[in-house]
Order: structure tokens, then sequence, then C-alpha cells
């Protein structure tokens, strides 16, 4: 154990700093470690069986420190290497002990809950409701699932975690900047009231590591603090800066999934029910009415062998494997009467086989076994080399021979991502294949086609935004069940919390008519999916609904400005707090209709106010609230209503299960304050304002704070209605279009 003081800066106590290596179900400490003092700092450890292990510390920007861990085997022969750690002791926030906690957003994904009190058990029989308190359910957590390690969870979290007690703003900050062999996972405890933290670098998918001769491991993660322990928005601003820099260039950063959406056939009642027939006539429908969806995936459903689900076994079957009577002619034909259409085939592909299926009866020990939490399915074994051929050539099959553009990727990262032993072959972590299998599929697809992550629901690892495009973090809503909607709504507040939308699009599941969902819940998901921006997908038989159906125009309105990714903000959230486990105001700083940002002849703000609970909800905010000042009013989105403030306070009562959208409008001003096309410039025109318009459209809705007298296009008058205030127009084109008062 050696005494960290150039740990000191943490500002969390006389810190003490002992590593370990753990082989053979053993925790083996060095012998000796010795300081080496250069131009950084550099720890050299050698333990008794001849391995080696150095850290070598860099500076990591503001308030932390990087470490590049250098692990050697150096003892002349193969060691069964469990887990990598380090002890990390004495640490203290000045509070009471009982008041110390962890926070990770693993933890409202299996507890429902943001932070727990650092000794808290997490493997106990926890309740089975969902309430937010310490004995929160873990019902959404699968069998095996729930572990006393924060963060060994197969579902991808975000990749840190943070210390800190409930009456101070100080914390401390572990963050994984690599992810090419080991993730990290964490223990904490007590020690004479102070804070014992295990920073565990381990393996997924194997129990341990056959390590060679003289192979080296390479970990690298940040340690660092915090003064902003209270706002969860910022206690990851230091690592985040610092991840950044580390992460590849990713596709994620792109705008494959940022400015369009992506219409999948499982969604809003579908499911299986499809036809080549029913899913082009669709696809037309979608082309000439939704401006923003580019792409058309066809869900699960196409193979003949279902229920369950499968993907991945398909190609073992042929031209057999595809259902006849849903597309008698091929898929590849099917993609080509897509792609006439104007949009672009996307597929779905799960992961898992199920039992009964040919590629399962006649090559069994190609599967892991996974009975631990499926019954009817299994994973390839991504460990054996001929299933890694066999895979390869199903992508082949799938993406090359039927010629889909982009990959729903569902059920696919049991092999790659649990922490339980499942490969047969030890040489290489889950991790290895997890990036040797990303890479094959990307390898495969157009430069600007999509990978979106399915099951296991990711919490919004951005490592995996180097291979895939955006991650669902949420279930599905469409089916009816409200309290599906409400744990999308927590989980996703974890993750927008990051603010690493830039790095990796968030989904929360496909907006639609919702037939499942009534007037209430139905307008809170879709409120909820915009004002997040993580609005990827929309669903359901559109070109059926009835044309006059109030859900219809409101989902062409919601779909009018894709803006994935954006950032939002919380007001009034207590994260820490047991009595407020969800934050109930979010904001972003445009109009929901465009991405232009502070501009003077737009809404200044879009707010969302939600409900999650079953009786009625009043809430205040202010446009400080919303790092705004200046006198300003709300404008109801959907309904045109007004509201002033009283004394500078907006005040809401929200019914249960209710929300609102609303526009923040500048007092007294001429501006364009509602819209339901896409918005790309505004500009103050003699008598009027000039309107950059991104798409034709035929059922164009523009709202101004004056009437409108007459609309030009290139100099030439068009015509408009004006109905209730609003200006109604057909958009013939992309452009600008000047609005005279």
């Amino acid at each position: 154990m050696l005494q960290a003081s150039f740990l000191d800066f943490l500002k969390a106590g006389n810190l003490s700093f002992a590593p370990f290596a753990s082989i053979d179900g053993r925790r083996v400490y060095p012998e000796k470690i010795e300081v080496i003092n250069t131009r950084t700092l550099w720890l050299h450890c050698i333990y008794n069986e001849a391995l080696e292990d150095d850290f070598y510390f860099t500076d990591g920007g503001e308030q932390g420190i990087c470490c590049r861990r250098v692990f050697a085997n150096k003892t002349g022969a193969p060691i069964r290497l469990n887990e990598l750690g380090i002890e990390l002791g004495g640490i203290s926030f000045g509070g009471k002990a009982s008041e110390d906690y962890f926070y990770h957003n693993e933890n409202p994904r299996i507890y429902q809950r943001m932070t727990f009190p650092i000794d808290y058990n997490r493997t106990a029989a926890d309740a089975s409701d969902t309430e937010y308190d310490y004995t929160a359910g873990t019902r959404w957590a699968d069998p095996g699932v729930v572990s006393e390690r924060i963060g060994a969870s197969p579902y991808q979290p975000f990749p840190a975690i943070h210390l800190g007690n409930y009456a101070s703003t100080h914390g401390l900050v572990h963050g994984t900047l690599d992810q090419k062999v080991f993730y990290h996972n964490y223990l904490t405890s007590h020690k004479n009231d102070k804070v014992a933290l295990d920073i565990l670098s381990s393996f997924k998918a194997i129990a341990y590591l056959d390590m060679a001769d003289s192979r080296v491991l390479v970990d690298e993660w940040w340690l660092g603090c915090t003064d902003c322990a209270d706002q969860i928005e910022h206690i990851f601003d230091n690592y985040t800066a610092v991840l950044r820099k580390k992460l590849p260039a990713n596709y994620g950063s792109s705008y494959i999934n940022r400015d369009n959406l992506v219409w999948g056939s499982w969604n809003d009642g579908n499911h299986r029910n499809i036809t080549e027939d029913g899913l082009l006539r669709e696809a037309a429908y979608l082309a000439e009415k939704f401006p923003t969806v580019r792409w058309f995936q066809l869900d699960d459903g196409y193979a003949k062998d279902v229920p369950p689900a499968h993907g991945l076994g398909v190609p073992y079957e042929g031209e057999e494997g595809i259902h006849p009577d849903k597309f008698p002619n091929g898929l590849r034909h099917y993609t080509n009467e897509v792609r006439k259409t104007g949009l672009r085939p996307a597929i779905w592909i799960g992961g898992l086989c199920a039992y009964h299926t040919k590629i399962f009866r006649e090559h069994p020990e190609w599967f892991c076994d996974y009975s631990i939490r499926l019954d009817r399915s299994a994973p390839l074994d991504v460990s054996k080399p001929e299933v890694r051929e066999y895979i390869c050539h199903a992508l082949d099959v799938l993406l090359q021979q039927y010629g889909f553009e982009a990959v729903k990727h569902d059920f696919w990262s049991y092999a790659f991502e649990d922490s339980h032993d499942l490969l047969s072959n030890k040489t290489e972590s889950g991790y290895y294949y997890r990036d040797w299998w990303l890479r094959e599929m990307r390898r495969r697809l157009p430069g600007d086609g999509y990978l979106q992550t399915g099951c296991d629901i990711v919490m919004g690892n951005p490592f995996l935004g180097q291979y895939f495009t955006n991650y669902r973090y949420g279930i599905d809503i469409g089916a009816g069940h409200w309290d599906h909607v409400k744990t999308n709504f927590l989980w996703g507040a974890a993750c927008f919390a990051t603010h690493t939308g830039d790095l990796f699009v968030p989904n929360s599941d496909s907006i639609g008519i919702f037939p499942g969902l009534n007037d209430t819940d139905a307008m809170f998901a879709l409120n909820y999916c915009l004002v997040t921006h993580s609005m990827v997908e929309i669903a359901g038989n559109l070109s059926r609904a009835d044309a006059d159906n109030p859900r219809l125009k409101v989902l062409h309105k919601a779909a009018c400005n894709i803006n994935n990714g954006q950032d939002v903000y919380f007001t009034g959230y207590d994260y820490r707090s047991a009595s407020a486990p969800i934050p109930a105001v979010f904001y972003f700083k445009t109009p929901h209709f465009s991405t232009l940002e502070n501009h003077p002849l737009l809404p200044q703000r879009t707010v969302g106010l939600f409900n999650t609970e079953d009786e009625t909800l009043s809430l205040s905010f202010t446009a400080a609230d919303l790092d705004m000042d200046g006198a300003y009013h709300l404008l109801n989105v959907w309904t045109q209503e007004t509201y002033e403030a009283d004394d500078g306070v907006f005040r809401f009562e929200l019914g249960a299960h209710g929300s609102l959208l609303l526009a923040l409008i500048p007092q007294d001003k001429t501006i364009l304050e509602d819209a339901n096309v896409k918005v790309t410039s505004a500009e103050a025109d003699a008598g009027g304002i000039s309107v950059g318009i991104a798409y034709a459209f035929r059922e164009a809705e523009l709202r101004f704070t004056k009437p409108v007298s007459k609309v030009l296009c290139n100099g030439a008058e068009i015509p408009f209605e004006s109905v209730d205030g609003i200006c109604k127009l057909a958009v013939p084109a992309a452009g600008e279009y000047t609005f005279l008062f």
C-alpha cells in the first residue's frame, strides 16, 4: 500500500493506493513499488510471480489525472489472470459517513434510483414494486444481472462512477479511457468511517484471461474530482472533456441518424404482421408525407422459422429461411423496390438463435450456454474460429447479397458484454471480439449507413459510438404499458445528463400513432421523445390511418425537425433526492422546428413539462431557470395557447401523466413563433420576415406574432390562408419564403 500524496489534488482525504492482480481467484499484491519521478509520475510495481505492473500518470485536464497501466507477464509461463485492481482507501468528503453515496448510471437501469449509500447491499432481495426508495425494485434486471459490483451489468453503462456526500458539492470521479481489453467496475465500502473504493479492471464474457508469457496488457482511465456533485448534468464534465480527446473518430458524430428518421416495421402494433406489399405501400406514403424519414427498416418477421426472434441463423438455411408468403420474390427484390420509393432499406438482425432453428440443431457446439438468462435461445460463441467464419458469411448474405444498407442489431451484446464466463476460448476478452464483430459489420455497410443497437438496452456507453450510430436506451412503449413510458423517462434522464449525444445518438424508441396508449399517455411519450432529441424511429401503419386523425397531424409536426443528440437540460432537479427521483422540467436552447440557437427572430427555448405520477403535480420555473433574462411569455406548441408569467414565475398544474411542450417567446417582438416545417434561416425583411424552409411540404403551417398579409417565393406571390393566426400554405420546394405583415 502506498500513501498517495500524488492524489492530494482530489481533496478527498489522505488517500492510500494499493494495486493488485487477481490470479487464479486470489489477489496478489506487489512486493515492491518504486516511485520514479520523471516528467510524469511513474510507479513501477514488481510481483513475486515475476509480473511487472507500471502506472504512468499524466495531466488529465481540470481536476484530474490520466493513468496508463501496463501489466506484463514475465513468468516464463502462461497465467490465468482474473482481473487487475486498485484499492483506493481513506476517501473522505468531510461529512457524516452515513451520508456518503455512489452514483452510476447503471443504478436507474437496475434499481430505478439514481444514488445509493456507500454500504448499500445491491444483492439484497429487493421489493418488486416501482417505488423510489432504498428497497427499489429490480424488476427490469434480468436473471443473473444484479451484482454487488457496480458497473458489471451487461447494459453497457456510461463508464464512470461518482462518489460523494449528500452534504457536499465536492466529489470524486473515476472513468474509463479505453475499452479494448478491460471494463471497469467497482466495489465500495466504509473502513473506519472512510470510503474504500476498489477499482476493478475486469474482462467481459470470460472468468479469466489465458495470458501468455511475455504478453502485455494496457488499461487506461481517468481519476479526478468535481465541485458540482449536486448537479447530475455536470458531475462528469471534467471526465468527458478528456474522454472526447481519447475516443476515436466515430460514426456517432455524423448526421446519419441526427437529422432524419428511421421507419421500423415492429412498433405501434405491427410486430411480425408484415408483407412485402404492405411494406412497400407504407414506404411510398412516407416518402410523400414525411420528408424527414430517410430509412425504411424491416424488423423481425422476415424469417420462416419464428418465434422466438432470431436473425443471424437465417442465412444458414439459405433462401428457404425467408418467409415465402411474405416475400415471394426474395429480399433482394424487396430492397430494390424500397429504393424505388426514394427511401433506403435497412434490416433488423437478431444476435440470438432459437433452440428449434436449423443452425442450433445441427451445431449446438457453436453456442454459449446462456441459460442463466434465456430459456429458448442462445448467442453464438464468437471465440470459436468456425463461428466467426459463419457469421461473416451471414453478414455477406444479409447486407451484400440482399442489399440492405443499414442494420438494427438486436439481442446482440450477450457474448460481448456479459460478465459471466461464456466464451470457450479464453485468450481474448469479450471486448476484443466486440470490436472484431462491429468492424466486420461496418466493413459491409455503406459509409453513410446506420448501425443501431437494440437489446441489451444500452445506457450511454460512448465507446460504442465508434461503430454504432445510435443506441436504444428504452424499452418498447407503443404497446400500451404506461410503466414502460415512465421507465424510459428515468433511464433517459441518466443518459442525457452526460451531455454526450454528440458522441453517440440516443434513441428513445419509436414515435407513432400509439394505438395502445390513451391520448394523455400518447402525448406524454411524444413530447418526451421530442424534447429529449432522441427521436430516431417512427412506426405504425400510418398510410392506413384516418387522414383526420389528430395524432397524425401532431406526428407530422413532431417530425418536422430532427436534431437527435442535441443537448437537453433539466431545471429544478435534485438527482440525489429520494423524493424527486425524476426530472419534471426539460428544456433545450432552440425552437422545436429549427436548429438555430439564440436567434432573435425565433423562440429562445423549448420547454417540456412532465408528470410521471398518478396525481396532480404543481410546477413552476422562471426564465432565469432556463438560462435566460428579459420578459417572455410561453406558447403551447400543440394548442397555441399562451401563458404569462406571474411576477416573473410561470406556474402550471399537470394532471396524472400530463405533459406540455412550450416555446419561450420574447415579449413585444415580431418573430416566427411556431412551425411544422424545418426552418433553416430567418431574416428581417422590409415589412416582414424571410424564412428558409428545408423541404417541400404540402401542409405547411407557420405562426408569426403578426398576421400575414402576403407570401412571396422568389419574388412571386403564392397562395396561403390564415386560420386562427396560423399561415397555412403548400411549400413547393426547399428555399426562401418571405412573409409580409
